[in-house]
């Protein structure tokens, strides 16, 4: 049953606005507990999606197909990264199927064109990527629940980072985009140096010439680089060419280093530096059973869109094991949500007041396994129970234990519990 789940998850989406469903035990035609999935599984966002898929489809199939003993549906859609496909294939998954829970991982225009829709039905929404900053705050819902970790974490982590390392002055390269401004704002809540310049290459861009000789120019400490996809591997291909890797150190967010990307970047990738609220050396035993057991049936490697979507298939359980199964009761089932117990493959996980986890931060390195294939290894752990500063904003109140505003001073670093690492390369 369970290799033809995976055939199925493979099939799904292919016509537009049909709604696949998964039956995911045999037995009853009426199940318990009906998830919905929204993602972008075809088109340049499919990576993301289809690996959320597959990674909620690994942790049903190590739960037996089951949350806490119930049976389970589900039915995923195909947003083809359009929000207006995004409209269409959601509102006809709605119209098809009484779903308890939603998972969402989608474009945040996608994102910001299905929310009211969804919100009026009254099911749970798990979000597994990053959504437009109100959604954290001023527009958060008691119905919402984010499993991602916020982009402002990974560029806090990186200030930590330069903090640490002493940078008095980076260099930022990023799209042009409202993207690099935030990333540049939320690297400065955490370390007070100076930026030297925010280079914006064209959008597209393969070559970096003009980049890199401004970047000789400008001799700063560090580079900090928020480009993903192929901009972000010509980035670093580039970068390391001209020799500069050696001189002048590249610290990058984890989105652009996601392993599958590595291979790309070839030789010219390693030591480099990154920041991600995962990966794939982390010492935890369920994070070594999903790496074991997804590469055997994907034949490819676990990224973290696959660990998150790992994760909402752990806290679905957590949250129906404190329910006794049950979904009437969306108070009973919130309070379960909020309070979850699980293990994440991620490390240490709870929810802040405005629904977004307070999560641990680690600094990667691009090196390779012992057979030989490019991946990303902790290299010291930077941030330790991150809090989203929106929550300030957010009007929830749910618990006296959580902070019931933003936290004022910079996030505390993560006490290294492994071995000094070595100086990072310059």
């Amino acid at each position: 049953m369970c290799r033809l789940l995976a055939v199925t998850l493979l099939l799904m989406g292919l016509t537009l606005g049909q709604a696949t469903a998964l039956p995911v035990t045999s037995g009853t035609s009426n199940p318990t507990i009906v998830v919905g999935i929204i993602a972008t599984l075809s088109g340049p966002g499919a990576m993301a999606g289809q690996d959320a898929v597959d990674g909620f489809t690994t942790a049903l199939r190590h739960l037996g197909g089951r949350f806490a003993n119930q049976e389970v549906r589900v039915v995923v859609v195909d947003d083809k990264g359009s929000p207006d496909t995004a409209q269409q294939v959601s509102r006809k998954m709605l119209e098809r199927e009484k779903v308890n829970f939603i998972l969402t991982s989608v474009s945040q225009s996608s994102m910001a064109a299905i929310a009211k829709p969804l919100l009026a039905e009254r099911a749970f929404i798990i979000n597994l990527e990053p959504v437009p900053m109100q959604f954290y705050g001023s527009e958060c819902s008691p119905w919402v629940f984010h499993l991602v970790t916020p982009p402002d974490a990974i560029h806090e982590a990186a200030g930590v980072h330069f903090t640490t390392e002493k940078m008095r002055r980076i260099v930022v390269i990023g799209p042009d985009a409202p993207s690099t401004d935030l990333a540049v704002a939320a690297l400065k809540r955490t370390w007070s140096g100076e930026v030297a310049a925010v280079i914006k290459p064209r959008h597209g861009a393969t070559t970096y010439g003009d980049e890199i000789a401004r970047l000789r120019q400008l001799g700063p400490d560090a580079v900090y680089t928020v480009l993903t996809g192929g901009m972000g591997l010509a980035f670093v291909r580039a970068y390391a060419a001209a020799g500069l890797k050696a001189d002048i150190q590249l610290l990058g967010a984890g989105g652009g280093f996601e392993r599958p990307a590595l291979p790309a970047m070839n030789e010219l990738g390693l030591d480099v530096l990154n920041v991600a609220p995962w990966s794939p050396d982390l010492d935890i035993p369920l994070n070594k059973r999903l790496i074991t057991d997804f590469e055997l049936e994907y034949g490819r490697p676990v990224t973290s869109w696959v660990a998150a979507g790992y994760d909402a298939g752990q806290f679905l359980e957590a949250v129906m094991r404190a329910t006794n199964g049950r979904t009437g009761d969306p108070d009973a089932t919130r309070n379960a949500m909020r309070r979850a117990e699980f293990t994440s493959v991620r490390g240490p996980f709870r929810f802040d007041p405005n629904h977004v986890p307070s999560v641990s931060l680690y600094l990667r390195r691009v090196v390779r396994d012992a057979k030989g294939r490019f991946t990303d290894e902790i290299r010291a752990p930077l941030i330790k129970d991150w809090h989203n500063r929106e929550m300030a904003a957010c009007p929830m109140r749910w618990t006296e234990e959580a902070k019931p505003g933003a936290p004022t001073a910079a996030p505390k670093p993560m006490g290294n519990t492994a071995p000094p690492p070595k100086p990072p390369p310059r």
